[in-house]
């Protein structure tokens, strides 16, 4: 199997800590992530959670579903995950302040390209990277929103 990596940067007008908060809720992922259709957050082990993807793309139904593990997270700074089965996968996202109002954040999402989409691998990053940055444009909404009624 074949790993590739896809890195989404974006400036957004919320604080780092703000951000923070509100990426830490896996379970409100879906809000701005079109493409993860659920996120459950294992009651008897809150460092774990069980993700659904749904997704069409190039006239396919794509669907996978993997156990990730939350590794220990660096406040404000830091949040990063690995799965433990299913789809193989990594992932984190960083908080960058830039000013008492602002922060970069920069997600990178590392995965094993799966058997059917290896031979388009390549050219499935640009496509990826973008639904991404899509995410992310959508984050900043749900951040800012979240973070005036904190």
């Amino acid at each position: 199997m074949e790993w590739q990596d896809c890195t989404a940067k974006m400036e957004i007008d919320v604080p780092a800590s703000v951000a923070y908060k509100c990426y830490s809720d896996r379970e409100a992922i879906p809000n701005w992530m079109p493409f993860i259709s659920s996120v459950q957050v294992l009651e008897d082990k809150p460092d774990l959670s069980r993700w659904s993807l749904k997704y069409n793309a190039f006239g396919r139904d794509l669907e996978y579903s993997w156990l990730a593990r939350n590794m220990q997270p660096i406040p404000n700074q830091k949040i990063h995950w690995r799965s433990l089965e299913g789809l193989h996968g990594r992932g984190a996202v960083r908080f960058y302040p830039k000013g008492p109002s602002s922060c970069l954040i920069e997600l990178t999402v590392s995965y094993e390209v799966p058997q059917l989409l290896a031979p388009v691998a390549s050219a499935l990053q640009p496509f990826l990277e973008n639904l991404l940055k899509s995410g992310l444009d959508r984050f900043a909404k749900y951040a800012k929103s979240s973070g005036s009624t904190r």
